[in-house]
């Protein structure tokens, strides 16, 4: 009797959840809406406390055998190793990472890998997707309404049809440096065994996602930019990136993670034979990580005398191999932190002005009614 062979599936959705009980159901509704079959849903559960795996495992016939759960030894506190945990799980030819409370487009598996089997890509990467407030997530009306978010500023799309980077890598280099380029997982379908023979995973640290892109758009052989827009992301301001938190220990902790992410880049630049001929380039991507990071931190820096900030850098860098970068950061933040000031000074004068000028609207007015009053009289 012959055996039957075994097809693997040709994407492998991979999705991270923790205490997603209010939008894992969307989610996978939108998964099961998808014009494109040949897939299956990894969901890695990092120990969730609330009814988010009971939800998942309901899913499991609807999805007739595709999707697959699996949870984390202990918690973790983000989603790296369980997007890890799904990448050595998964299947499929290709992968595709997406956040537990967002949605995808019908036709977005299908859009993605048709290019990317139309281009023989190692990634394909779209250049826009949909913003949604979370206060306005159900706004049928909102929804028809939306423009695409993108980084390229001004009335004007940047793409038209597929732009084809095969051997170009100076170029990608500077085009991602010019913050042409969204980095979100989401944005991309990946070849998988391109990821697994480049070792490249997700990393520990906040904009993990930037790293991620950052290091495969410096191996791919054929990287494919595409006008598709099928991501809906809900701006959530309770996400890990917008909680708040004491001051002084949200900036270590962000300046640790900005340590983490440029030593990572650094050791994976080091095995790149381009790239370690080029150290300009792995300064212009460094620097594009580290100002990304700092961009979240401006508010937060900027209520701390710098005399503090200096010593919090060298307190959490060191002297020692980080010292370029302990003067990197510190330069970049007193540099924001003058900005940021000179911004207020130029609000508060546009403030006096308004005042003046309601002064002079005021006076004006009391002098017309006195004429008028006169006039009256006469």
């Amino acid at each position: 009797m012959p055996t039957q062979k075994y097809t693997f599936p040709a994407v492998s959705v991979i999705i991270p959840v923790y205490n997603a009980e209010k939008y894992i159901a969307e989610c996978l509704d939108s998964l099961l809406a998808q014009t494109f079959a040949d897939f299956e849903v990894i969901v890695v559960d990092d120990c969730s406390t609330d009814s988010s795996p009971a939800i998942v495992e309901s899913y499991t016939e609807k999805f007739g055998g595709r999707l697959q759960y699996f949870k984390t030894k202990k918690n973790t506190g983000n989603g790296t190793e369980p997007r890890n945990l799904g990448i050595d799980y998964s299947r499929g030819e290709y992968l595709y990472l997406m956040d537990n409370d967002d949605a995808v487009a019908p036709t977005a598996l299908e859009e993605l890998y048709t290019a990317a089997k139309k281009f023989d890509a190692d990634v394909v990467h779209c250049e826009k997707y949909y913003e949604v407030p979370a206060r306005l997530w159900n706004d049928a009306e909102l929804r028809k309404k939306l423009k695409p978010f993108s980084y390229v500023t001004g009335e004007k799309v940047f793409l038209t049809e597929p732009l084809i980077w095969a051997d170009n890598l100076e170029e990608r280099i500077k085009f991602f440096s010019q913050r042409k380029l969204t980095w979100n997982y989401w944005v991309k379908l990946v070849r998988r065994d391109f990821i697994v023979e480049n070792s490249i995973k997700a990393v520990g640290v906040m904009a993990d996602d930037m790293i991620f892109t950052i290091c495969a758009l410096c191996c791919a052989k054929k990287y494919v930019l595409v006008p598709n827009v099928i991501y809906f992301y809900r701006k959530r301001e309770d996400s890990l990136i917008h909680k708040d938190s004491d001051t002084l220990r949200q900036v270590n902790s962000w300046l640790k993670m900005i340590r983490d992410g440029v030593e990572h880049l650094d050791e994976f630049f080091g095995d790149n034979e381009f790239l370690s001929s080029r150290p300009d380039l792995k300064h212009l991507l460094t620097e594009a990580f580290a100002n990304e990071m700092l961009g979240h931190l401006t508010q937060v820096y900027a209520k701390i005398p710098a005399h503090e900030l200096d010593e919090l850098l060298r307190e959490t860098l060191g002297d020692g191999d980080n010292a370029a970068l302990t003067a990197l950061l510190f330069s970049e933040m007193n540099v924001r932190h003058l900005q940021l000031l000179r911004t207020q000074r130029r609000i508060a004068v546009l403030e006096n002005e308004m005042k003046s000028d309601r002064r002079q609207l005021m006076l004006a007015q009391q002098r017309i009614a006195a004429l008028e009053a006169e006039l009256k009289r006469r």
